[in-house]
Formats: structure tokens, sequence, C-alpha cells
């Protein structure tokens, strides 16, 4: 995969799309000083290069009810036959996990998670994740989020 080329109007664009992607075209033409014609079609070269992957919300996990958030880190078995597979199966049906991450290390998988409290994480934990294919896990519990930004720092070419 190739990096994208970008000028200062694509930055600028990406900049204020990562802070509101609600912003209307218009207003992000005028946020870039570019005509709507002009950023619509650099909008468009932008996402059909695939670095604009897509557009989301993103919800308050505390008001969104999820209390408990922790990363998880897990092991699976070498011995045993497609463990992998049977793992990251697992991991995909798990709608507590958030993000998953092979690693180097001594575990192979990083989860990060989101329970509606402790029993619900308890569960995850010690009924869910636990299987034969699974020879280790360990976890931290999240206690407070210091920075959380989904906003890169991208540069023109």
């Amino acid at each position: 995969m190739h990096k994208v080329s970008l000028d200062r109007q694509d930055v600028r664009i990406l900049d204020i799309l990562q802070r509101n992607a609600r912003m209307s075209r218009s207003e992000l033409a005028e946020a870039v000083n570019l005509s709507t014609s002009q950023c619509y079609r650099r909008l468009k070269r932008l996402e059909s290069s695939g670095l604009i992957e897509r557009y989301v919300t993103l919800l308050n996990l505390e008001k969104a009810g999820f209390d408990v958030q922790a990363m998880v880190m897990v092991s699976f078995s070498k011995t045993q036959d497609k463990a992998r597979d049977h793992l990251l199966e697992l991991i995909q049906s798990l709608d507590e996990v958030q993000e998953c991450y092979s690693a180097s290390g001594e575990y192979d998988f990083i989860l990060r998670v989101n329970c509606i409290g402790m029993r619900a994480y308890a569960n995850l934990i010690n009924k869910k994740l636990l299987n034969d294919f699974v020879v280790a896990i360990h976890s931290y519990i999240l206690l407070d989020c210091l920075k959380h930004s989904t906003a890169l720092k991208v540069s023109a070419s």
C-alpha cells in the first residue's frame, strides 16, 4: 500500500473532518477556502484513495453505560490445531471487544474491551474467553482516560 500524496488543502480538510465529520460540504469548503465543487472533488479523491476509510459516530462510554474498560492480553495454544483461528472467531463474536491487535511478546493478542459493569467483565474473562485453545489471559482495568484522540496528524507530501 502506498502513501497518498497530500497538499496543504488536503491536510486542512482532513484535520477539520477528524474533528467534525458532520460538517456540511459547503461549510467544509468555506473553512478551507475552496469552492464547494473543488472541495467535493478533493474529498472524493481522499475517500476513493482509501485514506478516508469511513465516517463514524463516537459514543461517550460512560453515558452509554460502559463503566468498565480494560486491556486484555490473550495467548492461544501453540500445540492445538487451529487454536489461533478458533480464538479469532471467538473474539469476532464478542460484542465487548472493541479492538483486537496481534502482538509480539508474551501474549498473542491485545484486546480493548468495554463492559457494562464488573459482572459483565467477570463473565467475559471467566466464561466467554476461557476455552481449551486459550492458554493465558492477563488484564488491566483502565481507571481514568488521560488522553483520548481519534485524530491523526497528517502532513503534506
